[in-house]
């Protein structure tokens, strides 16, 4: 994710409308450049068949976000405190 898109991932995020929250998430999402879109695609494919595998290598989607998360999204100054 693009380091000055942040701010705009995490306000997404918080919105309280769990159908307006993945609105916004997939247009932040389509509105990537195409080489960060076509990785994230790739990622997400991959990510996906990790945790439908979680009996075996206890790597459930929250795992997952904990161990990806920042790495993937994070503040521009890079502190993890703001994370």
């Amino acid at each position: 994710f693009l380091t000055d898109k942040y701010a705009d991932f995490i306000d997404a995020n918080r919105k309280e409308d769990p159908v307006e929250r993945l609105k916004t998430l997939k247009r932040l999402i389509h509105d990537l450049p195409e080489h960060h879109y076509e990785t994230l695609k790739f990622l997400s494919a991959h990510l996906k068949t990790v945790a439908e595998n979680s009996a075996k290598n206890k790597m459930e989607p929250r795992n997952l976000a904990i161990v990806f998360g920042p790495t993937l999204v994070r503040t521009s100054d890079d502190n993890m405190t703001h994370m």
